[in-house]
């Protein structure tokens, strides 16, 4: 991907473009999304589970209610850093993006 600055051509480094997605995503990320994706990355690293599962042990080892678990990992699919079963393909597992996974170290790093 090119961008053009000022009739010059930017080649974005690939740290570059990480940096920028991690700063997005600390400032515009809530702090419960924020709780609840670093709590499935731990929960996920062991566990072969379906998103009614995720959300059922991300609200017992967090203080996050379980109803705005769900409504939290419905936002993390909407901003594909999920992926997981549906009404049309229950039972599927819950994984996180690789994008997610990195966002998700990231942050336990900074938290």
């Amino acid at each position: 991907m090119f961008l053009r600055s000022s009739d010059r051509e930017v080649h974005p480094t690939f740290q570059s473009l990480v940096a920028s997605f991690f700063k997005l995503a600390e400032t515009r990320m809530s702090d419960t999304q924020k709780t609840v994706l670093r709590t499935s990355r731990q929960l996920l690293k062991f566990r072969d589970i379906s998103l009614t599962s995720l959300a059922d042990l991300v609200s017992r080892r967090s203080e996050v209610p379980y109803s705005t678990v769900k409504w939290n990992l419905r936002s993390l699919k909407e901003m594909g850093l999920l992926t997981g079963g549906d009404m049309s393909c229950k039972g599927e597992h819950a994984r996180l993006t690789h994008a997610a996974q990195m966002l998700a170290d990231h942050l336990e790093k900074e938290y």
